[in-house]
């Protein structure tokens, strides 16, 4: 349960960025829960590059369409004097740290002249079983030769389809369980993805000093088949080479796999409010560096 004031509740907007091949559908455990728990602004995002076989554009999206839509979501929360928490799983980690480029963070924020009119602020940043980019990072780069075919070759200029057997793979945790069928039931709600943003390239440093002064977490899925353990590790330790490790909190669930927004819900809405506590506790409040779940 939350021990946010309801006056943070109310000032707070909470942006879920699904991955690639999924609808936003997949957030809509954490999004009850979240509501449920006092939130009122709850936002989850249909990614631009992934849609329906019956929906796909001719012109299939890429990653700056993901990011430019993912930014005026967020523009327009911070327009209404709202703080944002960006969630992001997997691709969306990409489009979503290009979309908060240039935006105001929590520390710019408070350094400006109070007003009677509040002022949002970029104060979150999630990332799901997700990635940590770098300016000139893409997905097909950090994967490398970690990312299966048809996906790592893909259909340039055209749409990926998932093969019918990676089901597993992506729900790993509820394939070890012995859940087949919750595994086919989420599997048949994924769509096909645009190849094209798979090589779109992040140009926003967001570890650069001064660049973000929010707070960002890494969840690791310790089961995750999709971006591995040891793929999420390298990428955090770069981070914390780079940034230093009180740049980046970590939380790692045993047992989670690549989609705990649909298998672990709890403790994804969990981590959404603790980080928000954390903050709320004021600037001054030590963060752990790694935590287990």
């Amino acid at each position: 349960m939350s021990i946010l004031t309801e006056e943070a509740k109310s000032n707070t907007a909470i942006i879920l960025i699904p991955g690639s091949f999924t609808p936003p559908e997949f957030y809509a455990k954490v999004s009850r829960q979240l509501i449920t728990d006092g939130f009122e602004h709850v936002h989850q995002c249909q990614l631009l590059s992934a849609c329906p076989k019956h929906d796909q554009k001719s012109r299939p999206a890429k990653i700056e369409d993901d990011a430019l839509y993912i930014r005026e979501v967020i523009s327009a929360c911070l327009t209404q004097g709202k703080d944002i928490v960006l969630v992001m799983n997997s691709y969306g980690g990409l489009p979503g740290t290009e979309a908060i480029k240039d935006l105001p963070s929590r520390s710019s924020l408070a350094a400006e002249m109070v007003t009677d009119v509040r002022k949002g602020a970029v104060v979150g940043m999630i990332y799901l079983s997700s990635f940590l980019p770098f300016p000139g990072d893409s997905l097909r780069g950090m994967m490398g030769d970690s990312l299966f075919e048809p996906l790592k070759s893909g259909t340039p200029g055209g749409y990926m389809d998932l093969p019918g057997e990676s089901g597993p793979g992506i729900f790993s945790d509820l394939a070890a369980e012995g859940k087949e069928d919750e595994v086919q039931c989420w599997f048949q709600k994924m769509v096909t993805h645009s190849s094209d943003s798979f090589d779109g390239k992040v140009t926003h440093d967001l570890w650069k000093e001064g660049a973000f002064d929010g707070k960002v977490m890494y969840i690791v899925g310790e089961n995750d088949m999709v971006v591995s353990p040891d793929l999420a590790d390298e990428m955090i330790e770069k981070v914390w080479k780079t940034a230093g490790m009180e740049k980046l909190m970590v939380k790692r669930i045993e047992k989670g796999g690549h989609c705990m927004h649909v298998t672990r819900p709890d403790v994804v809405a969990g981590a959404i409010e603790g980080l928000l506590s954390d903050l709320e506790r004021g600037p001054n409040t030590t963060f752990k560096t790694q935590e287990a779940w």
